[in-house]
């Protein structure tokens, strides 16, 4: 039976479905610390958590008192805020919610400390991938540079430099012909072939019968007859149950509103009860939508989304195979059978995907299951990223999209790579442009996605930088944290035809969602995939600023580019640079990561060049930044052509500087580079090449031989970078 309740904010009303006595909360249970009964399971990997403070420390020579509790205190705070509220709607609790989420932020921060965050569902640990964790405590801290706003959009008369941009090889115009699809041992595809596309009808799946892969090579699928799970039978008796018929069960319900949706969710979920608190969810719901929205949601969207999670075992008929590292494999799929998937992480359905432990079977994945977007404190992103899902499955269970996806993993042998010390090639050509960004002004480029080792990184928890951003407005990539382990140091992840639904502004913690996207115009191949490829590396984190400059490292993040630039086809039959589109990409690396701005993008140029392709780079409206790029590209190009051996050699002395030095040097990698040929540099004596610079070089290379230990690196003058909370969301 449905029935009234009033929720107030101050003075704004809503009605909506009545939550179970059970659900009600007050805004300081947010903050409280959650009993585990005997059932729960132990949390692991747990870094911070929350708990309510009562006393502080006393000091000698001062009466102790009881303190102010600072949860307390934001809540009266917000409390006489709400009550001055004078009107109705979404706009006034969507002031109530940022007004909330900032006081919060800022007192509890004053409480905790800086190693306060929002979300405690933060799966990736932060041991690997991460460049010299370990150093000196001399030097200037380096704060990371997070922009705050989208880059500007780019003009008819935008100030580029360079290549035109319509000089640059672009798909659909520059591909070879495609072979006709099929599966392959390396390439599984889910549909049936031969395979025409047709904007009008989605392809059928293939085989016509549901087939099983409940192993350790395939992705166990929440319908499978062999996910069981324990439930509560007659007599208080638990007896095991085929979880799938609890599932459909829950989703053929009605489900009139977001206290039912927790309810339906934690029916296949029991284990997690008073672990997840879908508070995020709610809020949006209660606070931030209107009536109007919300009514239609659970009317008309939510049971189409329930009725295309359970179309699970007639769509998704194929076993859908692990990629694992260590090997280069493909799997395609319908754009169907990626909402039927996503429909599923939308109810949280996939087994054995919870538990975050080292000792997990899934561990070294990225979580799937959505329960991390609705979990935690409500703050105006989480709120957002929700915004781009429900508008995505909105037009999905409209107008069903008809054409494919495919996902590879590319794997490359280190026997394959670049001899880097011998390649004498100088730099490809170079577009260069302040303003624009990748995934508005790539049309036809090899797109970059800034990516986490884990794909989509924090994208359903509370990161919002580039990478997340970008599986937020084409969620249909988001599926890939299904069946992609974590990427090794010599692996990229290709995605082509990931369709874009949703338009955005702001980023970071200024992320805000605006509406539709409409991507019909962009041309499909003849395997019905829209001509967006984009590909996915992980850079190093970058703890100590002079670290980055060192051989190894700059070696590995060309290796790790280059993985993402390389088009694998065999090197029996490679394929003709003419065939090959150019990279368009960005500050890789730069921003929550902590990697130098210049280095990155000169790392970027030789790796494509490597690669046989161009590189369009956007600078997200740092002017001197293109300018810098440029002329350097005119100096190592033109003015004074150099190989890209003869590149990082430089690099590495510019390495020998920095170490040198307790703070950053005034002059930049490019400053450097140039002033070591026209003589200014001091204390320079020779060029390079020259019998003094081989000596100096030398030392150096016995320097990090004698300071190296294992992966780390000790030394007594490293610049050390600060911390925050985007660096924490995306860290590997």
């Amino acid at each position: 039976m449905k029935l009234s309740y009033v929720l107030c904010l101050g003075k704004v009303v809503y009605r909506m479905s009545e939550p179970p006595l059970k659900k009600k909360r007050t805004l300081l249970d947010f903050f409280r610390k959650k009993t585990k009964s005997n059932n729960d399971e132990p949390v692991k990997d747990k870094k911070v958590e929350i708990i309510d403070v009562e006393m502080t420390e006393s000091k000698p020579g001062k009466s102790s008192k009881p303190a102010v509790n600072p949860v307390e205190k934001v809540f009266n705070d917000i409390s006489t805020f709400g009550a001055s509220f004078d009107g109705k709607g979404a706009q006034a609790a969507r002031t109530f919610t940022k007004t909330f989420t900032e006081k919060t932020d800022k007192i509890l921060k004053s409480s905790f400390g800086d190693t306060f965050k929002y979300d405690e569902t933060m799966e990736y640990n932060m041991d690997s991938d991460v460049a010299d964790s370990q150093g000196s405590q001399d030097g200037d801290s380096v704060k990371p540079d997070i922009p705050t706003k989208k880059p500007s959009q780019r003009k008819a008369n935008s100030d580029w430099k360079g290549k035109p941009l319509n000089r640059l090889n672009k798909i659909p115009d520059c591909m070879e012909k495609l072979p006709a699809l099929h599966s392959t041992e390396n390439h599984t595809v889910l549909i049936k072939v031969p395979y025409k596309y047709d904007p009008k009808t989605p392809p059928m799946p293939h085989p016509a019968q549901y087939k099983d892969g409940w192993n350790n090579d395939h992705v166990k699928m929440p319908c499978s007859p062999q996910n069981e799970y324990p439930f509560q039978g007659k007599n208080n008796k638990q007896i095991l149950r085929k979880r799938w018929e609890i599932i459909e069960e829950a989703l053929l319900s009605k489900i009139p509103g977001p206290y039912e949706l927790e309810d339906i969710i934690l029916k296949y979920n029991s284990r997690y009860f008073g672990k997840w608190n879908f508070e995020t969810l709610k809020c949006l719901f209660t606070e931030d939508l209107t009536q109007s929205e919300r009514n239609h949601f659970f009317g008309e969207v939510l049971p189409k989304i329930a009725k295309l999670a359970l179309n699970l075992p007639h769509l998704c008929t194929q076993p859908i195979p692990l990629l694992k590292k260590g090997k280069t494999r493909s799997i395609t799929l319908s754009q169907q059978q990626i909402a039927c998937l996503l429909a599923n992480a939308f109810f949280c359905t996939y087994p054995r995907r919870n538990a975050k432990g080292k000792s997990s079977e899934f561990f070294n994945y990225p979580s799937i299951n959505f329960n991390s977007l609705y979990d935690g404190m409500p703050n105006c992103v989480k709120l957002e990223k929700l915004k781009c899902i429900i508008q995505y499955f909105s037009r999905v269970t409209k107008n069903m999209p008809t054409g494919l996806v495919t996902f590879t993993r590319q794997h490359v042998g280190l026997i394959d790579f670049p001899k880097w010390d011998n390649l004498d090639t100088t730099l490809r050509d170079l577009h260069v442009s302040a303003e624009g960004t990748i995934e508005d002004d790539g049309e036809g480029l090899l797109q970059v996605d800034f990516a986490n080792k884990y794909l989509g990184g924090g994208v359903l928890t509370h990161g919002c930088v580039q990478e997340e951003i970008r599986f937020l407005i084409c969620p249909e990539m988001i599926i890939s944290r299904l069946f992609t382990e974590g990427l090794e140091k010599n692996e990229s992840f290709v995605m082509k035809g990931c369709e874009r639904f949703s338009s955005y502004d702001g980023y970071a913690r200024t992320f805000e969602w605006k509406g539709d996207y409409d991507d019909s115009k962009t041309p499909r191949d003849d395997w019905g995939r829209l001509c967006t490829h984009v590909t996915a590396i992980d850079a190093l984190v970058i703890h100590h600023y002079d670290r980055q400059f060192k051989g190894d490292i700059v070696k590995r993040e060309l290796n790790k580019a280059y993985c993402g630039f390389v088009s694998l086809r065999g090197t029996k039959n490679p394929p003709h640079e003419i065939n090959l589109s150019a990279v368009c990409t960005g500050n890789w690396g730069c921003g929550a990561f902590g990697g130098d701005k210049r280095l990155k993008a000169l790392i970027q140029l030789m790796a494509a060049t490597a690669a046989k392709r161009d590189v369009c780079y956007y600078t997200f409206d740092d002017e001197r930044l293109k300018n810098d790029i440029y002329n350097i590209h005119q100096y190592l190009t033109v003015t004074n052509p150099l190989g890209i051996d003869t590149i990082l050699s430089l690099i590495e002395r510019y390495e020998g500087v920095l170490r040198k030095s307790r703070r950053k040097p005034n002059m930049n990698l490019f400053e450097y580079i140039v002033k070591v040929f026209d003589g200014s540099l001091e204390n320079t004596d020779s060029e390079p090449d020259s019998p003094a610079i081989e000596k100096e070089m030398s030392q150096e290379m016995l320097y990090r031989k004698e300071s190296c230990m294992g992966d780390e690196v000790v030394s007594n003058n490293s610049v050390k970078r600060q911390l925050s909370e985007d660096y924490k969301a995306n860290t590997p």
